[in-house]
This record gives structure tokens, C-alpha cells and sequence, in this order.
């Protein structure tokens, strides 16, 4: 397993063509960066769009990257994998195939690349037999303090990165990562990999990531000179909770993370020509995507310039995603894009049917092989959730349930330096977290509140028997939740995020709806657990 290891191989030379996958995820990319409307911020993703189908309506389960990506590998909801927000405890795992294992298992070569592991750590359960990326640990989460800019002038070059790779191939580093430099080294490993034998390729590219460095020729392209230095530099971090108020400018926060999505666009394209120097792009079959989009509180003029966030609410700005598909040869007569609802967890099973692979068990994707060939495929919604953030639920939900503790005693830390979440913390995320779904007309959403009671409400297309089916499938999701499904005995309810001793009984709690222009009332008649 390659953990930590530069990748300085070289490039490989003109072999027998082998079946190539590569899946390119861009983090927190939001779809309205894409052509005219993005100010110029991916021209390489517009590239490869041209040879390739948008999926204009792709959402994610989960707007944070560690639980998405593991969403994208078992392609099931975030409830049944275990990993349900950031820095997951490994026991909290629930093992189950991958699409990656269903490569291996098929003779292919299996390869995972990221340079920050921090709050993206591929093991042995992710299906990848390779995988690329710096080790993980508290170790990273000061190093990110560091800025040894002159460390880069001796380090930033194959032998240097042979010599000390924990340092030049980790963007916790940001001080001294070059995300060029190692982009071009990843595009040697790349090519050379794929002379080797059939191969999928996953790369995670983590630019606009905090604490998100740009560096030359990014660096004040979008960001105006007469801002603060200390805000130019890096993203700017500090907990939201009520009352909070934005220290800088939206403009101003946009302005970095465009600057820093231009740094991810400029590595993308280092990947794709190192792929049509080659001659493997044509007969590649390539997804860039998304993990998530990003907030930057647009509708709440008082948090301008607060720090941006993912993960704290469901909707467009978060869940929406960046998900296109070019298989081999290219697009041909299919559609340049597709409208219909896709879905992160659709991806693997694409993959999957595009390479003559069998299915995953109990998957909750489906493939979008159809709708690539201008077909049509049975509407099944997305399911959500929020995550865990630095953003308190009560900012934005007056009367949440109060939440999880957004203090380090959440955390506790392994013998080994691997952080991870504490076990009263994950109790209080979990119980803390929005569930809701979405069918490309509506979002139908669950919040907990402080007074015990569910409040549901409906955004979009609220009236008729569509909006009543996605309730419905929401109700169905909700029960199938580990958290929702408690154990009764002889009529009573055991529930472990109840302080209360087993077997006694939970107050009774109601399911508010709120609809548009609808007085607040029951959603049924009797009471509901979970």
C-alpha cells in the first residue's frame, strides 16, 4: 500500500491499450462554477464537458466528504454505511462491498490518490489496493498551522519529494504543498499505472478544501489586493453559533474559494493531458464530480463573510453536485445533458454496468447508463442528511434541538494519532442531524427540536400526491435509520440517546409539518418515536 509515498514514477510508454476507469473528485465544487455563469473559474472542467454528459440535477446524501465518498463506494445511504460525518470512528464502520473491490476482484488494478487525509482517509474497506495519500493523524491537524514556504524551495522537486513526501504531497502543508507540482507527479503515476494492466484510477482533489492556500498564479485572481493580507492568504475559520456575525464579505469569501477552485481545475487538467499525451483519454471512461457544494450564507446578509460551510442545511447550495460522465470514445449520440434527478450513490453502479461488472448487493443507486443514452429510468429520490459542522443547527433553525458539544472534547485520540469522534458526541450528532428527501420538485425535511418534537417542513411543489409519495418514502427511510429503529418489548421503547434506564417509556413525540401557506399541525395523528 502506498501511504505517503511521492509519487515520482516515470512515464510509462506506448503499450497495449487496457480497459481505463478514472473517477476525478473535485471537493466542494459547486455546479454554478460551470461556463459562463462561473467568471471563467474551470475552463479544463468545461473542456471535458464538451466531450462529455452534465448531469444538471446530482445531489449527495451527505454534503462532507468523508461520509459522501463512502456513500460513492457502497452506493448506500449514509445511515446504512455508518459513516455519518467527519473523522468517523473506524469501529462505526459497517463493512460492505464497494465498486472499487468489484474491480479488484475482477483483475483490475485498484488505485486511490489524494494528497490531505485529514478529513479523507482511504483503508483497506474502501476496496482500493493502492492508495496514495498522506498518512493520517493529529500530526496533520497541526502541521496545517506551519507555513515553511523556504522548506519548498528544496523540497518541491522529485528528489525532494522522494525525500520528505509526508511534507510535499500533504496539502495540510499548505504553507509549502505545491498542488502543480504534485499534479504532475500524480499524472506520471497515473499513465504508467495504466500501462500495467486494466486499471481504475480515483483521485481526490482537495484544493478548496480549508485551509485552502492559493498560490501563484491563483493567488489574487479573484481576491481584490486592497483585502486584509491574513484574508487573502487562507481561509479565515470560526465556529458559528447564534448570534454570530460575518467578519468580511460574501464577495470577498467567494472571491478565495474561486481562486481555489481554479487551483483544483488547473490539477484536473494536468490529469486529463497527461491522459491525451498518452493517447488514453479517448478510450477512458472518466466522472469528474463533486463531494458536496458549499454555503456561503447567501440568505443571511447578517453572516457575509462568515466562514462558508457544508453539511449544516439541505438544499441546493450544499447537496448539489458536479457529476459528469464521458465514457470511452466518448459521449457519441448521447445527450450533452441530462436534467433528471442523478444521485451520488448512482455512480459506482454506472461504473459498474459501463464496464461489464456485476452489481453491488443492496444498493440504493441505480445506473445512469440510461439516461446516458437519451433513455428514460424510474424517479427514485435522494435521501440526505446533514453532517456535523462548525455551524451550530439553532443559527439557522430557531427552537433546533441544541446539538452536538463544537469543542474539542468532542474528539478523542487513538494510541496510533488518529483523531476520531468520542462516543457521546456521535450520540449527539446523530440525534442532532436533518434527514430529509428530495425528488428533484421538492425537499421534504425533518428537523429535531429542543422541545422533543420532529418539525417537517416542504420547500418546492408542496400540494398533491407527489408531494404526499415523497413524505411517504421520507417515513419509510426514517424507520429503516438505526437511530429510528428502536427495540420494543412488551410495548416499551429502549432508545439509547435516552438518559432514561431500558424498558421505561419515551414521552411521546410529534411529527409538526409546515407547509407553505399552511397553519403548523400534526403530520399524524399518533405519536412518533425516533
Amino acid at each position: 500500500v502506498g501511504v505517503g509515498v511521492a509519487l515520482t514514477v516515470p512515464r510509462a510508454g506506448p503499450s497495449v491499450r487496457q480497459p481505463l476507469v478514472v473517477l476525478i473528485g473535485i471537493d466542494a465544487f459547486r455546479p454554478d462554477r460551470l461556463g459562463a455563469t462561473g467568471r471563467g473559474v474551470a475552463p479544463q472542467v468545461d473542456r471535458f464537458l464538451q466531450d462529455a454528459t452534465l448531469f444538471t440535477r446530482a445531489y449527495t446524501p451527505v454534503a462532507q466528504t468523508e461520509p459522501a465518498w463512502r456513500s460513492l463506494l457502497t452506493a448506500r445511504w449514509p445511515y446504512r454505511t455508518g459513516v455519518r460525518y467527519p473523522l468517523t470512528s473506524d469501529a462505526r464502520m459497517v463493512l460492505a462491498p464497494t465498486f472499487a473491490q468489484r474491480f479488484a476482484d475482477a483483475g483490475w488494478r485498484t488505485v486511490f490518490a489524494t494528497d490531505c487525509s485529514r478529513f479523507h482517509f482511504e483503508g483497506p474497506a474502501s476496496g482500493f489496493a493502492t492508495r496514495w495519500q498522506p498518512p493520517r493523524g493529529a500530526l496533520n491537524f497541526a502541521l496545517e498551522k506551519l507555513r515553511y514556504r523556504a522548506l519548498g524551495l528544496f523540497a518541491d522537486n522529485p528528489a525532494g519529494a522522494a525525500w520528505v513526501p509526508e511534507f510535499i504531497d500533504n496539502r495540510a502543508l499548505a504553507g509549502i504543498h505545491d498542488p502543480m507540482g504534485y499534479a504532475r507527479r500524480l499524472s506520471d503515476g497515473l499513465v504508467a499505472e495504466a500501462g500495467e494492466g486494466p486499471l481504475l484510477f480515483a483521485f481526490h482533489a482537495t484544493a478548496a478544501h480549508f485551509p485552502g492556500d492559493p498560490v501563484y498564479p491563483f493567488y489574487r485572481r479573484y481576491v481584490s489586493a486592497s483585502e486584509p493580507l491574513e484574508r487573502r492568504l487562507r481561509m479565515h475559520f470560526a465556529p458559528v453559533s447564534p448570534g454570530a456575525k460575518g467578519a468580511w464579505s460574501r464577495e470577498g469569501a467567494e472571491g478565495l474559494y474561486d481562486e481555489l477552485l481554479a487551483q483544483a481545475d488547473a490539477q484536473v487538467g494536468t490529469l486529463l493531458d497527461a491522459l491525451r499525451a498518452s493517447g488514453r483519454y479517448d478510450d477512458a471512461l472518466i466522472v469528474l464530480m463533486s463531494d458536496h457544494g458549499e454555503s456561503f450564507h447567501a440568505d443571511r446578509p447578517d453572516l457575509a463573510g462568515a466562514t462558508s460551510v457544508h453539511g449544516a442545511r439541505l438544499g441546493d447550495e450544499e447537496n448539489r453536485i458536479l457529476l459528469a460522465v464521458k465514457p470511452p470514445g466518448g459521449r457519441g449520440m448521447g445527450p450533452a445533458q441530462v436534467d433528471a434527478l442523478a444521485r451520488l450513490v448512482d455512480v459506482g453502479p454506472t461504473l459498474l454496468e459501463l464496464s461489464g461488472l456485476s452489481a453491488l448487493p443492496e444498493s440504493d443507486g441505480a445506473s445512469l447508463v440510461p439516461l446516458l443514452r437519451g433513455e428514460g429510468r424510474p424517479l427514485t429520490p435522494l435521501y440526505a442528511e446533514t453532517g456535523y459542522t462548525h455551524v451550530s443547527p439553532e443559527v439557522f433553525d430557531p427552537g433546533h434541538w441544541p446539538g452536538a458539544p463544537r469543542t474539542f472534547d468532542a474528539y478523542r485520540l487513538r494510541p496510533d494519532g488518529v483523531v476520531e469522534m468520542g462516543d457521546d458526541a456521535d450520540a449527539a450528532v446523530l440525534r442532532e442531524k436533518d434527514t430529509g428527501a428530495f425528488d428533484g420538485q421538492r425537499w421534504v425535511v425533518d428537523r429535531p427540536q429542543a422541545d422533543g418534537r420532529v418539525r417537517r417542513t416542504c420547500t418546492g411543489d408542496c400540494e398533491g400526491a407527489d408531494a404526499r409519495a415523497l413524505a411517504d418514502w421520507l417515513d419509510a427511510a426514517r424507520e429503516r435509520a438505526p437511530e429510528s429503529a428502536s427495540r420494543r418489548v412488551a410495548g416499551h421503547v429502549d432508545d439509547r440517546n435516552s438518559p432514561r434506564p431500558p424498558g421505561d417509556v419515551r414521552p411521546p413525540q410529534r411529527l409538526l409539518r409546515v407547509w407553505p401557506g399552511k397553519p403548523e399541525g400534526a403530520a399524524h395523528p399518533q405519536p412518533r418515536g425516533g
